[in-house]
């Protein structure tokens, strides 16, 4: 029975780590948005009746429209930018005190947003300035960048010793897959908690995803051990000591503290490795960063925007029952379609066919003119989210087992830099 349980362990690893906070994600995002409007609206209006029936009322829309857009873009703003410096630290912080107390962190912290956001709700002398600090508690976690650079640096120590590159990749994949599958459930489970039992069921469901979480990592998760023959790594002070960059890089105060680690994780992208291995990390970095621009010009609240109009017409219910297949169709490709053809395809070819899978889907998108045609989209574009597992997996079999969370940084940076250039362009 233990030695089950312990081959289970290593199967079942950081997976549900990222469907339960993916899960949390797509429930509150909807929620806080529908915060913002009803705060806004009762701010603006004496007469309450016309924010919980607006229907009749169509006076002060647009001021409506206005300003709880603002509130909406300085969330994001705010959360994108105070996220930067500790998703800066942890990747290499997570190196040295390991992967699982930065999976705990963004949980941790959650709670206190969920926290802050139930009070906006209940209260009604609370401003609706106040979801800005809920903002800033997710941002001090790194957000969602140190979910994955965590869980997929875990993953990476865990295969460092497998034979075959086709078994990291397949376990990439998988981690890959929970993002849309839990993406799935949480914008169903959202809508659904949202429209029967109101808000405060919502953020009290993203709150219990977390507590999940934290539960899971702590009694569930243990620490990555290096496998059987594989030599330890060099401190980070003795590697560098070893190029004689010693004296430079180790701070002499709490002010470097920073710069060090941000000198750590540069290190990790454009030192010096065997052959050719420093050109295709930066290749795929490149990649990543194209993959991540497209994934984020492709967020939910553009594709609303572009299908709500003639001669499409979607309204927001058939944009969510869109939304919900097309995540799940991402998922269940990488979860069951990718790892059979990896049996008759190397993962090169297939990352390949994933981009012109999606370029075809995307242009589809551009010429749909009815239902069918948009929902043909998210059949033809489901192979979409096999490049980005490729990449994870070929970039971690690059980088040292040390350097793992510190590359994970720089390339997860990329991402958040990118997704806040396409939600401040969004909402201007």
């Amino acid at each position: 029975m233990t030695e089950w349980v312990a081959e289970l362990r290593q199967l079942v690893t950081v997976e549900p780590v990222i469907f339960w906070y993916m899960t949390s994600t797509f429930i509150v995002s909807p929620a806080y948005q529908q915060l913002i409007i009803n705060k806004v609206c009762y701010e603006l209006f004496e007469d309450k009746s016309i924010c919980t029936n607006p229907e009749p009322h169509h006076h002060g829309d647009k001021e409506l429209q206005q300003r709880s857009s603002l509130v909406l873009l300085l969330y994001m703003t705010i959360m994108s930018l105070v996220s930067i410096p500790p998703a800066l630290l942890l990747g290499s912080w997570s190196d040295s005190a390991g992967r699982r107390s930065v999976m705990v962190l963004p949980s941790v912290l959650s709670l206190a947003a969920g926290a802050v956001l139930i009070c906006v709700e209940r209260l009604p002398q609370v401003g609706v300035l106040w979801v800005l600090a809920s903002a800033a508690i997710v941002g001090l976690t790194g957000g969602h960048v140190s979910i994955f650079l965590s869980c997929f640096s875990y993953l990476a120590d865990v295969t460092a010793g497998y034979g075959a590159q086709r078994s990291r990749t397949v376990r990439m994949a998988v981690a890959e897959s929970m993002i849309f599958v839990g993406g799935t459930v949480g914008f169903l489970l959202g809508g659904f908690l949202e429209e029967d039992y109101g808000l405060m069921a919502a953020f009290g469901a993203y709150m219990a995803c977390h507590v999940i979480i934290i539960l899971y990592v702590a009694l569930w998760l243990r620490a990555p051990r290096p496998p059987a023959g594989m030599p330890s790594p060099l401190p980070k002070d003795a590697a560098i000591e070893e190029d004689g960059e010693a004296e430079a890089s180790r701070p002499t105060g709490s002010q470097f503290f920073l710069v060090n680690y941000l000198k750590r994780t540069m290190c990790s992208v454009f030192r010096k490795r065997p052959g050719e291995e420093r050109l295709k990390l930066l290749l795929l970095i490149i990649c990543s960063f194209l993959n991540n621009l497209i994934a984020a010009g492709e967020d939910p609240s553009i594709l609303l925007l572009y299908l709500m109009y003639e001669p499409r017409e979607f309204d927001t219910e058939m944009f969510g029952i869109f939304n919900s297949v097309r995540m799940l169709l991402l998922g269940c490709c990488l979860l069951g379609l990718f790892p059979l053809l990896l049996r008759c395809f190397g993962e090169m070819t297939l990352a390949k066919l994933s981009v012109v899978f999606r370029a075809a889907a995307n242009v589809l998108l551009a010429f749909s003119t009815n239902t069918w045609m948009v929902f043909m989209v998210a059949v033809l574009g489901a192979p979409a989210g096999i490049n980005q597992a490729v990449i994870r997996s070929l970039s971690s079999a690059i980088v040292e087992p040390d350097e793992q969370g510190e590359f994970s940084t720089a390339r997860e940076h990329l991402y958040l830099r990118s997704s806040l250039n396409i939600s401040t362009s969004d909402h201007l």
